[in-house]
């Protein structure tokens, strides 16, 4: 079997049943309302996430290489482990998200939200954290 993925009046509505969505590899997830979704392991290398609702979304291990998130909402969201190399947060609330040994070399994080974020290397972020955690 494999996973469909089917969006609808900008809203994120999944059909999960097994491994890989390879397919979804540079999709329009714009603006899209994607609250608790698993994109876990996906590759999603260029998807485009700008403005999208993405509270507690669960990105593990997902490639999210290049991948834009500006201006998105993604609080409480897990990127634990997951390739966020030359990704786009500029804009983004990424309040007490966890990106423990996430790759983000080249990611861009101009105006992002980190309060009580967790940092690649397991630290809190501060309070008013933005931009970079503190």
């Amino acid at each position: 079997m494999m996973k469909k993925i089917f969006i609808f009046s900008l809203i994120c509505t999944f059909l999960l049943t097994a491994s890989d969505i390879v397919f979804a590899e540079g999709k329009n997830f714009k603006e899209a309302e994607c609250e608790g979704r698993n994109f876990s392991g996906m590759n999603l290398e260029g998807a485009n996430f700008e403005k999208a609702e993405l509270d507690k979304a669960n990105f593990t291990n997902a490639n999210l290489k290049n991948a834009n998130f500006k201006g998105a909402d993604i609080e409480e969201a897990t990127f634990e482990g997951a390739n966020l190399e030359g990704a786009n947060f500029e804009d983004a609330d990424l309040e007490e998200t966890n990106l423990r040994n996430a790759k983000i070399k080249g990611a861009i994080f101009k105006n992002t939200e980190l309060e009580y974020a967790i940092w690649t290397n397991g630290k809190l972020c501060g309070a008013g954290s933005v931009g970079s955690c503190w």
